[in-house]
């Protein structure tokens, strides 16, 4: 669940495991939910939900595919000040980026 107050965007994180179900459900139940898909399976059609259509979809990819290092990489990645463009966009995250892919432009920005 999205929320904002005084300029802050917090991602409510709940645990759902949906392994096994078609990425049209998940973004669906998502969108219903108004929560970020955040996944790791790197295979999801992203193309075919439209940004803007939806939340948005977090992407944990790279060549490092442990948990504990996904886990950094998406902690990096919330506290990079950047979280708010997780909104309506679809980002693909790796070890020491983001790329952010919004409805009119992408742009990469380095994870430190």
């Amino acid at each position: 669940m999205l929320e904002e107050s005084s300029g802050i965007l917090t991602i409510k994180l709940v645990s759902q495991v949906m392994s096994g179900v078609d990425d049209v459900s998940v973004v669906r139940f998502a969108t219903a939910e108004d929560r970020i898909v955040v996944t790791t399976e790197t295979g999801i059609n992203h193309r075919k939900f439209r940004i803007c259509t939806h939340p948005g979809i977090i992407v944990l990819c790279g060549k490092h595919r442990h948990e504990a290092i996904q886990a950094e990489t998406f902690k990096k990645f919330m506290l990079s000040g950047h979280r708010k463009k997780a909104v309506h966009a679809v980002i693909f995250l790796s070890q020491d980026q983001a790329r952010v892919k919004t409805l009119d432009s992408e742009e990469t920005i380095p994870l430190v």
